[in-house]
């Protein structure tokens, strides 16, 4: 019973250095084992294994031709078995380090370029298992009679088939090994089948095994004991997609644990106190960052404690590194947007307001292309032809483009929003036949809160292509109104009502006295029309709403206190009962007309030349009394504004006087 424990540690230390070793790939350089190997003494390929066993750091590969690379074989296999036998003898560190070694350069002889990484771990373990079970049954040729570096030269050979079997040494035609003649990609699927063929031929072999592939299978990493794996039901032993059943058993149980975890762990962190938006998210991280930690310990157990192999080896894997992937991916995603929440909780309260929405879309942007990122790496992990996929997407890319493009138009509409910033969130603006509150940019619309406090959601393409007023980036606010006076209000009441009006607006604090522009504007259909136009101190709709009401309040109290009023839409009806124009004025302005046009100084449709410079300056403005009246008693015409009238009446009367007495003289 000691020997068989004794020889099951043996062969799960061996099992456990072949899938750490392989699991790591290639790492050994053999420009390195070449260089060395020249320098080494004849005498050492030929020296006792356990002697290679105990120098396995100066044991190394060569793989320039095809004798080279099947005596570094021989060599590896006879290294291999002569350090398991001295971990046997001495289970120390140090001897599980050259077990180790010997089994990494063991991994040197396979082109393992063709496997996903997800996948190189348990089928480069297993391949070398096979080919260790077959090449130990079957009969190999001498090293005489396979070609060396000369004959490969002289023949120009690529390849070398070992005799009896489907395994073919390869030269490699590109990479970093290029020109090196190693097991061939194609050894993955040949294997297995062909060694069912030789599985009935005794095993050459000088460790107590019967098969590499099937022990290997039934072996266990150091923190499963021996004993527990003896104890061990036989109905359990038997393999299962490659795994002996009561290891998937155990790998289920283990997963149903990790699982319970994972919710315990959600619950947890999903019913916290509440915090800050950036807390929140930095607590939800922990989510997929404790799925990344139990996914890589499930896979670590499963490979070097349990040691799965076969079919279930490779669908475990496939499953366990979707879940991590997509559980980094999720873990990105979070980090960034609560990244981003940091960034804009560190800033002053009106950026936080101001830029706060762009932030976020940035922050979902560099989301995005992380996931992607991380997704990418993921299947590219698990053999998936990522390059293959993105150069098939640009055939199909102009449908998608299409497809997308109402989203893409939305997406670069809310990016020209941010950045030429015509309004931010919290402005009241108008666009269209509406007003009201931005309340967020979104990546696809913007979202305004009206007055009656309905959500109005504007796709961006269409808002940024809208007139839009920002009443908040006004620096002050125009109150403009036109008032309408009765018509029976005097010139000097209206004159009155101006007056007082300026006063009462150029002395209001909160109107700006620069702007004031009061003036009698026209006659309206039933109005004499008067203009506001002045400018308050504020930025506030509401206080701004507030000081146009106390304006027209006050505009009420001048109108009334200068004994006026205003005008309603009316019409005037004559009755024929008032006295009719003056009928001696009425004479005398068609008397003046008449002897206009009999002097043939009827200035219609135009005055001329002439007249326009006689007239030049006459009529006095502004009117007599006002403040800005300021014209020169010398320069002013006798008469006033009548000067230039009473010059024409004159003229005219002198013309006709001239044609009513030049018949006489000439009779």
């Amino acid at each position: 019973m000691i020997g068989r424990l004794r020889s099951k540690d043996l062969l799960r230390s061996l099992a456990v250095a072949l899938v750490v070793a392989l699991a790591s790939g290639p790492s050994f350089s053999p420009a390195h084992a070449e260089a060395t190997s020249r320098d080494a003494p004849p005498a050492e390929a030929s020296a006792p294994a356990s002697a290679r066993a105990e120098g396995a750091t100066q044991f190394l590969v060569r793989t320039e031709s095809p004798r080279e690379t099947m005596a570094s074989f021989m060599r590896l296999r006879d290294a291999l078995e002569a350090a398991v036998a001295a971990y046997r003898q001495d289970s120390s560190r140090e001897a599980a380090q050259r077990v180790s070694l010997v089994a990494t350069q063991m991994g040197t002889l396979y082109d393992f370029s063709q496997i996903p990484a997800a996948s190189r771990k348990d089928l480069g373990s297993d391949t070398a298992a096979y080919v260790l079970d077959i090449l130990g049954r079957v009969r190999l040729p001498r090293l005489d009679e396979i070609p060396d570096l000369a004959t490969v030269e002289e023949k120009g050979l690529d390849y070398y088939a070992i005799p009896e079997t489907p395994l073919r040494l390869v030269r490699m035609d590109d990479g970093a090994r290029t020109g090196q003649f190693l097991f061939s990609a194609h050894t993955v699927e040949a294997a297995p089948w062909f060694y069912r063929g030789v599985e009935q031929l005794p095993l050459r072999s000088s460790l107590p095994i019967s098969s590499w592939i099937e022990e290997s299978r039934q072996l266990t990493g150091p923190m499963i004991p021996a004993a527990l794996v003896d104890a061990i039901p036989e109905g359990l032993k038997p393999s299962l997609l490659g795994t002996p059943a009561w290891k998937v058993l155990v790998v289920a149980a283990l997963a149903l644990f990790a699982a319970g975890i994972l919710v315990a762990l959600r619950r947890v962190t999903r019913h916290g106190r509440r915090a800050s938006r950036h807390a929140v998210l930095w607590r939800r991280l922990c989510q997929p960052l404790a799925v990344v930690a139990v996914t890589m310990l499930v896979e670590d157990f499963a490979a070097h404690q349990l040691n799965v192999a076969g079919a279930f080896a490779l669908a475990l894997d496939t499953v366990l590194n979707a879940v991590l992937y997509l559980a980094l991916a999720w873990a990105v995603w979070l980090a960034a947007l609560a990244g981003f929440e940091m960034l804009i909780g560190g800033r002053d309260a009106s950026s936080k307001d101001i830029d706060a929405n762009m932030l976020r879309l940035v922050a979902r942007i560099v989301g995005v292309v992380c996931v992607i990122a991380v997704l990418a790496t993921g299947a590219q992990a698990m053999g998936v032809p990522v390059i293959s996929v993105l150069a098939g997407l640009g055939v199909g890319g102009l449908a998608v483009a299409l497809a997308i493009r109402p989203t893409l138009e939305n997406l670069i509409g809310g990016m020209i929003l941010y950045l030429d910033k015509p309004i931010r969130v919290g402005d009241f603006c108008s666009f269209g036949s509406q007003n009201g509150v931005v309340e967020n940019i979104g990546v696809r619309s913007t979202l305004i809160r009206a007055r009656d406090r309905t959500l109005i959601s504007i796709p961006n393409a269409q808002f940024a292509d809208m007139p839009i007023v920002n009443w908040t980036q006004c620096d002050q606010m125009l109150i403009e109104e036109t008032i309408g006076l009765r018509y029976d209000t005097g010139g000097d009441q209206l004159r009155h009502v101006l007056e007082k009006l300026r006063e009462m607006l150029c002395g209001h604090p909160s109107i700006d006295p620069e702007t004031v522009t009061v003036h009698f504007a026209g006659y309206g259909s039933s109005s004499l029309d008067v203009s506001i136009r002045v400018y308050a101190r504020t930025l506030d709709w509401n206080e701004f709403l507030a000081i146009k009401e106390e304006v027209l309040f006050r505009v009420k109290d001048v109108v009334e206190g200068s004994g006026t009023g205003f005008a309603l839409p009316s019409q005037t009806l004559y009755l024929g009962r008032d006295k009719g124009p003056d009928p001696e004025l009425t004479d005398r302005a068609n008397s003046e007309v008449a002897s206009w046009r009999r002097s043939g100084r009827l200035h219609v449709p135009r005055l001329a030349a002439a007249a326009i410079e006689r007239l030049a300056g006459r009529t006095g403005h502004p009117q007599p009394a006002s403040p800005d009246h300021h014209v020169a008693e010398a320069e002013r015409p006798a008469g006033g504004e009548r000067s230039a009238t009473a010059s024409l009446e004159q003229e005219a009367g002198g013309a006709d006087k001239a044609l009513h007495h030049g018949p006489r003289d000439e009779r």
